[in-house]
Protein backbone atom coordinates (compact mmCIF):
# COMPACT_ATOMS: atom_id res chain seq x y z
CA UNK A 1 0.00 0.00 0.00
CA UNK A 2 1.16 3.53 -0.82
CA UNK A 3 -0.09 6.21 1.58
CA UNK A 4 -0.04 9.99 1.10
CA UNK A 5 -0.31 11.99 4.32
CA UNK A 6 -1.32 15.60 3.66
CA UNK A 7 -0.23 17.52 6.73
CA UNK A 8 2.66 15.19 7.55
CA UNK A 9 4.55 17.92 9.42
CA UNK A 10 1.76 18.30 12.00
CA UNK A 11 1.13 16.38 15.20
CA UNK A 12 -1.39 13.90 13.78
CA UNK A 13 0.44 13.62 10.47
CA UNK A 14 3.69 12.88 12.27
CA UNK A 15 2.08 10.13 14.35
CA UNK A 16 0.56 8.63 11.20
CA UNK A 17 3.90 8.78 9.36
CA UNK A 18 5.77 7.01 12.16
CA UNK A 19 3.16 4.28 12.41
CA UNK A 20 3.02 3.73 8.66
CA UNK A 21 6.78 3.15 8.67
CA UNK A 22 6.48 0.65 11.52
CA UNK A 23 3.69 -1.15 9.69
CA UNK A 24 5.74 -1.27 6.49
CA UNK A 25 3.35 0.96 4.57
CA UNK A 26 5.09 2.95 1.84
CA UNK A 27 4.41 6.50 2.95
CA UNK A 28 4.73 9.90 1.31
CA UNK A 29 4.35 13.03 3.39
CA UNK A 30 3.13 16.35 2.07
CA UNK A 31 3.11 19.69 3.87
CA UNK A 32 2.61 23.39 3.10
CA UNK A 33 6.23 24.25 3.93
CA UNK A 34 7.57 21.33 1.90
CA UNK A 35 10.59 20.96 4.21
CA UNK A 36 11.52 17.31 4.00
CA UNK A 37 8.16 16.54 2.38
CA UNK A 38 6.33 16.89 -0.88
CA UNK A 39 4.96 20.42 -1.22
CA UNK A 40 1.19 20.58 -0.90
CA UNK A 41 -0.76 23.73 -0.09
CA UNK A 42 -4.50 23.13 0.20
CA UNK A 43 -5.17 26.60 -1.22
CA UNK A 44 -3.04 25.87 -4.31
CA UNK A 45 -4.67 23.11 -6.41
CA UNK A 46 -1.64 22.52 -8.62
CA UNK A 47 0.51 21.58 -5.60
CA UNK A 48 -1.99 19.01 -4.40
CA UNK A 49 -2.28 17.50 -7.86
CA UNK A 50 1.53 17.33 -8.07
CA UNK A 51 1.73 15.53 -4.72
CA UNK A 52 -0.81 12.96 -5.93
CA UNK A 53 1.18 12.54 -9.13
CA UNK A 54 4.42 11.86 -7.28
CA UNK A 55 2.97 9.62 -4.56
CA UNK A 56 0.41 7.71 -6.66
CA UNK A 57 -1.36 6.75 -3.40
CA UNK A 58 -3.78 3.97 -2.61
CA UNK A 59 -4.60 5.73 0.67
CA UNK A 60 -4.80 9.46 1.39
CA UNK A 61 -4.89 10.75 4.97
CA UNK A 62 -5.98 14.40 5.05
CA UNK A 63 -4.59 15.64 8.37
CA UNK A 64 -3.94 19.22 7.27
CA UNK A 65 -6.30 22.05 8.23
CA UNK A 66 -6.54 25.59 9.55
CA UNK A 67 -7.07 24.55 13.17
CA UNK A 68 -6.62 27.85 15.00
CA UNK A 69 -10.22 28.30 16.13
CA UNK A 70 -9.93 32.04 16.82
CA UNK A 71 -7.80 32.49 13.70
CA UNK A 72 -10.60 30.99 11.62
CA UNK A 73 -13.02 33.49 13.16
CA UNK A 74 -10.68 36.36 12.22
CA UNK A 75 -10.12 35.13 8.66
CA UNK A 76 -13.17 33.12 7.54
CA UNK A 77 -12.12 33.35 3.90
CA UNK A 78 -8.85 31.54 4.55
CA UNK A 79 -10.61 29.03 6.78
CA UNK A 80 -13.04 28.19 3.99
CA UNK A 81 -10.30 27.94 1.37
CA UNK A 82 -8.26 25.53 3.51
CA UNK A 83 -10.82 23.53 5.46
CA UNK A 84 -13.59 23.33 2.88
CA UNK A 85 -11.94 24.06 -0.47
CA UNK A 86 -8.78 22.08 0.30
CA UNK A 87 -10.83 19.10 1.41
CA UNK A 88 -12.99 19.27 -1.73
CA UNK A 89 -9.86 19.43 -3.88
CA UNK A 90 -8.37 16.39 -2.12
CA UNK A 91 -11.66 14.55 -2.47
CA UNK A 92 -11.73 15.22 -6.21
CA UNK A 93 -8.19 13.87 -6.64
CA UNK A 94 -9.14 10.74 -4.68
CA UNK A 95 -12.22 10.30 -6.83
CA UNK A 96 -10.11 10.54 -9.99
CA UNK A 97 -7.38 8.17 -8.79
CA UNK A 98 -9.51 5.72 -6.82
CA UNK A 99 -7.54 6.31 -3.60
CA UNK A 100 -9.14 5.61 -0.23
CA UNK A 101 -9.71 8.92 1.59
CA UNK A 102 -9.50 9.49 5.34
CA UNK A 103 -10.55 12.94 6.52
CA UNK A 104 -9.78 14.20 10.02
CA UNK A 105 -12.83 16.04 11.34
CA UNK A 106 -13.69 17.51 14.74
CA UNK A 107 -16.20 17.57 17.58
CA UNK A 108 -16.64 21.27 16.71
CA UNK A 109 -19.26 20.19 14.15
CA UNK A 110 -21.57 20.14 17.24
CA UNK A 111 -22.85 23.07 19.29
CA UNK A 112 -21.82 21.54 22.62
CA UNK A 113 -25.21 21.81 24.30
CA UNK A 114 -26.08 18.14 24.76
CA UNK A 115 -22.87 16.12 24.49
CA UNK A 116 -21.38 13.63 24.38
CA UNK A 117 -22.38 12.97 20.78
CA UNK A 118 -22.68 9.89 18.64
CA UNK A 119 -21.92 9.73 14.94
CA UNK A 120 -25.57 10.06 13.94
CA UNK A 121 -26.48 13.02 16.14
CA UNK A 122 -27.50 16.21 14.28
CA UNK A 123 -24.60 18.58 13.62
CA UNK A 124 -24.81 22.28 14.45
CA UNK A 125 -21.44 24.07 14.42
CA UNK A 126 -21.25 27.45 16.16
CA UNK A 127 -17.87 28.71 14.89
CA UNK A 128 -16.25 29.37 11.53
CA UNK A 129 -13.82 26.55 12.28
CA UNK A 130 -16.66 24.10 12.95
CA UNK A 131 -18.65 25.16 9.92
CA UNK A 132 -15.72 24.97 7.50
CA UNK A 133 -14.59 21.61 8.85
CA UNK A 134 -18.13 20.29 8.40
CA UNK A 135 -18.12 21.51 4.79
CA UNK A 136 -14.85 19.66 4.29
CA UNK A 137 -16.24 16.52 5.88
CA UNK A 138 -19.28 16.54 3.64
CA UNK A 139 -17.15 17.00 0.52
CA UNK A 140 -14.92 14.09 1.50
CA UNK A 141 -17.79 11.76 2.34
CA UNK A 142 -19.03 12.10 -1.23
CA UNK A 143 -16.04 9.98 -2.27
CA UNK A 144 -17.04 6.29 -2.35
CA UNK A 145 -15.61 4.45 0.65
CA UNK A 146 -14.33 7.60 2.37
CA UNK A 147 -13.80 7.63 6.13
CA UNK A 148 -14.30 10.74 8.30
CA UNK A 149 -12.65 10.58 11.71
CA UNK A 150 -14.03 13.00 14.28
CA UNK A 151 -11.59 13.69 17.08
CA UNK A 152 -10.67 16.40 19.58
CA UNK A 153 -8.07 17.75 22.06
CA UNK A 154 -5.30 15.74 20.42
CA UNK A 155 -2.10 15.69 22.47
CA UNK A 156 1.32 14.06 22.52
CA UNK A 157 4.92 14.77 23.46
CA UNK A 158 5.70 16.91 20.44
CA UNK A 159 7.92 19.94 21.19
CA UNK A 160 7.06 21.42 17.78
CA UNK A 161 3.35 21.37 18.60
CA UNK A 162 1.19 23.80 20.54
CA UNK A 163 -1.06 21.01 21.78
CA UNK A 164 -2.62 21.41 25.23
CA UNK A 165 -0.16 19.16 27.05
CA UNK A 166 2.88 20.86 25.52
CA UNK A 167 1.45 24.26 26.51
CA UNK A 168 1.03 22.96 30.06
CA UNK A 169 4.61 21.65 30.19
CA UNK A 170 5.97 24.92 28.80
CA UNK A 171 4.01 27.01 31.31
CA UNK A 172 5.15 24.89 34.26
CA UNK A 173 8.79 25.00 33.22
CA UNK A 174 8.64 28.76 32.66
CA UNK A 175 7.03 29.35 36.03
CA UNK A 176 4.08 30.98 34.25
CA UNK A 177 0.43 30.89 35.23
CA UNK A 178 -1.84 28.98 32.86
CA UNK A 179 -5.51 29.86 32.53
CA UNK A 180 -7.50 26.71 31.79
CA UNK A 181 -11.20 26.44 30.90
CA UNK A 182 -13.18 24.70 33.62
CA UNK A 183 -16.38 24.41 31.59
CA UNK A 184 -15.21 23.05 28.21
CA UNK A 185 -15.80 19.28 28.20
CA UNK A 186 -14.20 16.99 25.62
CA UNK A 187 -12.39 13.67 25.25
CA UNK A 188 -8.60 14.22 25.21
CA UNK A 189 -7.03 12.01 22.55
CA UNK A 190 -3.45 10.73 22.44
CA UNK A 191 -2.07 11.19 18.92
CA UNK A 192 -0.23 7.83 18.59
CA UNK A 193 -3.36 5.94 19.70
CA UNK A 194 -5.50 8.00 17.31
CA UNK A 195 -3.15 7.05 14.47
CA UNK A 196 -3.27 3.36 15.40
CA UNK A 197 -7.06 3.29 15.55
CA UNK A 198 -7.38 5.06 12.21
CA UNK A 199 -5.03 2.68 10.39
CA UNK A 200 -6.86 -0.26 11.98
CA UNK A 201 -10.17 1.14 10.70
CA UNK A 202 -8.64 1.44 7.23
CA UNK A 203 -7.46 -2.18 7.37
CA UNK A 204 -11.01 -3.24 8.21
CA UNK A 205 -12.42 -1.27 5.28
CA UNK A 206 -14.40 1.12 7.48
CA UNK A 207 -16.18 4.04 5.85
CA UNK A 208 -18.52 6.81 6.88
CA UNK A 209 -18.18 8.75 10.13
CA UNK A 210 -16.33 7.38 13.16
CA UNK A 211 -15.62 9.10 16.46
CA UNK A 212 -12.02 8.35 17.49
CA UNK A 213 -11.25 9.93 20.86
CA UNK A 214 -10.00 8.95 24.29
CA UNK A 215 -12.49 7.34 26.70
CA UNK A 216 -12.35 10.08 29.36
CA UNK A 217 -14.78 13.00 29.05
CA UNK A 218 -13.13 15.78 31.04
CA UNK A 219 -13.07 19.53 31.35
CA UNK A 220 -9.80 21.07 30.23
CA UNK A 221 -9.04 21.82 33.88
CA UNK A 222 -9.70 18.22 34.96
CA UNK A 223 -7.43 17.03 32.18
CA UNK A 224 -4.74 19.51 33.25
CA UNK A 225 -4.89 18.14 36.79
CA UNK A 226 -4.46 14.59 35.49
CA UNK A 227 -1.45 15.73 33.48
CA UNK A 228 0.11 17.41 36.50
CA UNK A 229 -0.40 14.27 38.57
CA UNK A 230 1.27 12.14 35.87
CA UNK A 231 4.21 14.52 35.45
CA UNK A 232 4.74 15.25 39.13
CA UNK A 233 3.87 18.94 38.73
CA UNK A 234 2.41 21.07 41.51
CA UNK A 235 -0.88 22.23 39.90
CA UNK A 236 -0.80 25.58 41.71
CA UNK A 237 0.19 27.32 38.44
CA UNK A 238 -3.15 26.38 36.90
CA UNK A 239 -5.96 28.93 37.01
CA UNK A 240 -9.40 27.42 36.32
CA UNK A 241 -11.57 29.90 34.42
CA UNK A 242 -14.99 29.83 32.85
CA UNK A 243 -14.91 30.27 29.09
CA UNK A 244 -16.75 33.58 29.43
CA UNK A 245 -13.73 34.90 31.36
CA UNK A 246 -11.13 33.97 28.76
CA UNK A 247 -12.00 36.44 26.02
CA UNK A 248 -11.80 33.83 23.27
CA UNK A 249 -13.01 35.22 19.94
CA UNK A 250 -14.79 32.14 18.62
CA UNK A 251 -17.59 30.44 20.56
CA UNK A 252 -16.68 27.02 21.92
CA UNK A 253 -18.90 23.94 22.30
CA UNK A 254 -18.94 23.55 26.09
CA UNK A 255 -20.85 20.34 26.88
CA UNK A 256 -19.20 18.42 24.07
CA UNK A 257 -17.35 15.12 23.88
CA UNK A 258 -17.83 12.14 21.58
CA UNK A 259 -19.13 8.61 22.08
CA UNK A 260 -17.01 5.70 20.81
CA UNK A 261 -19.42 2.76 20.85
CA UNK A 262 -19.19 2.44 17.06
CA UNK A 263 -15.38 2.39 17.20
CA UNK A 264 -15.41 -0.25 19.93
CA UNK A 265 -17.85 -2.43 17.98
CA UNK A 266 -15.60 -2.44 14.89
CA UNK A 267 -12.15 -2.65 16.52
CA UNK A 268 -13.12 -4.53 19.67
CA UNK A 269 -11.45 -1.87 21.83
CA UNK A 270 -11.48 1.76 22.81
CA UNK A 271 -8.47 4.03 23.13
CA UNK A 272 -6.51 3.77 26.41
CA UNK A 273 -7.46 6.03 29.33
CA UNK A 274 -5.79 9.39 29.76
CA UNK A 275 -3.74 8.26 32.76
CA UNK A 276 -2.04 5.57 30.65
CA UNK A 277 -1.21 7.91 27.77
CA UNK A 278 -0.05 10.68 30.10
CA UNK A 279 2.14 8.11 31.82
CA UNK A 280 3.86 7.44 28.51
CA UNK A 281 4.56 11.15 28.12
CA UNK A 282 5.84 11.31 31.70
CA UNK A 283 8.35 8.56 30.87
CA UNK A 284 9.51 10.59 27.85
CA UNK A 285 9.98 13.68 30.00
CA UNK A 286 12.19 11.74 32.39
CA UNK A 287 14.16 10.35 29.46
CA UNK A 288 14.80 13.77 27.91
CA UNK A 289 15.40 15.74 31.13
Amino acid sequence: MRALIIGASGQVGGALSSLCVRRRIEVYGAAPDGKGFLYADLTAPETVRAAFGKARPDLVLLASAFTNVDGCERDPGLARRVNAGGAALTAEECRKTGAKLVYFSTEYVFDGKTGPYGEDDPVSPISVYGRTKLEGERACLEVPGALSVRTTVVYSHDPASRNFVMQLISSQRAGARMRVPSDQYSNPTYAPELAAAVLDLVEKGASGVFNVVGPDRLSRYEFALKACAAFGFDPAFLEPKRTSELGQLAPRPLEAGLKTDKLASVLGRRLPPAEQSLGRIAAMLKQYD
